[in-house]
């Protein structure tokens, strides 16, 4: 009975687990004054989840804004750093200093001219934590220093972004490892909660990727009693013989 009552708290629980969050974004926050010429602009993430590392190219204006590559990183300028130059770390990797690894990326010249054409691309950074858990939720990547040349007013976009997330265990693997294997005597029972689980509108509704696993789940107990089938002794009635 405990067993059978184990299995379905398992079920009931994760019927009620909240909707999964939006998708991971990166975007560009509103600039900061640095001075009348000069602005930094955030580059902030939401909905992380176990983020081990970025990427991001920005796209501008390059009549209006120019990625301050001549910033002074000894005259106070806190957006500007001795090793990376106008692009510094965020607060979102913060529980990783002084491990994590920021890499700027490269503004884009014009082969002939030598003026920015307005691409910042290949910027990056690395989480250096050493252990779980790693960084979630939302917050600031890095920050990109910028010369005013016109208003200063003109857009800036995040393109080419990428996010390398540590993959979860999802749910519905934890109720194929947890529900399955210690409940070996019920097992009619779990087979019987996979299958109902897996036919759940609520669960439909809330989380397709749980009805997935309870799907399998299902799948799996019907092979394993196709096989049993096979091997089970068959009574066999012996031919009566006329006296």
């Amino acid at each position: 009975m405990k067993r059978h009552l184990s299995i379905a708290s398992i079920l009931f629980a994760i019927t009620f687990l909240p909707a999964a969050a939006d998708a991971t974004s990166i975007s560009v926050g509103s600039a900061i004054a640095v001075s009348p010429t000069t602005i930094a602009v955030p580059i902030e993430i939401k909905d992380g989840l176990a983020v081990a590392g970025w990427q991001f190219d920005l796209a501008f204006d390059a009549t209006d804004l120019q990625v301050n590559t001549g910033c002074d990183p000894f005259s106070g300028d806190i957006y500007c750093s001795l090793n990376t130059g106008p692009v510094t770390e965020g607060d979102f990797f913060a529980s990783g200093v002084p491990f994590n690894l920021l890499i700027p990326g490269f503004v884009d010249l014009d082969p002939i001219t030598m003026n920015q054409t307005g691409l910042l691309f290949g910027a990056a950074g690395t989480f250096g934590g050493s252990a779980p858990p790693y960084p979630s939720g939302d917050g600031t990547l890095a920050f990109v220093e910028f010369t005013i040349l016109g208003t200063g007013r003109s857009q800036i976009r995040v393109v080419n972004s990428s996010i390398d997330e540590v993959a979860v265990p999802e749910p519905a693997t934890l109720l194929l490892v947890l529900g399955g294997l210690p409940f070996i005597r019920s097992r009619r029972s779990s087979c019987r909660l996979a299958r109902e689980a897996s036919l759940s509108s609520s669960l439909t509704r809330r989380t397709p990727r749980i009805v997935a696993g309870a799907s399998a789940a299902a799948a799996l107990c019907r092979r394993t009693d196709a096989r049993s089938d096979r091997h089970s002794p068959h009574s066999v009635t012996s031919p009566r013989r006329s006296v």
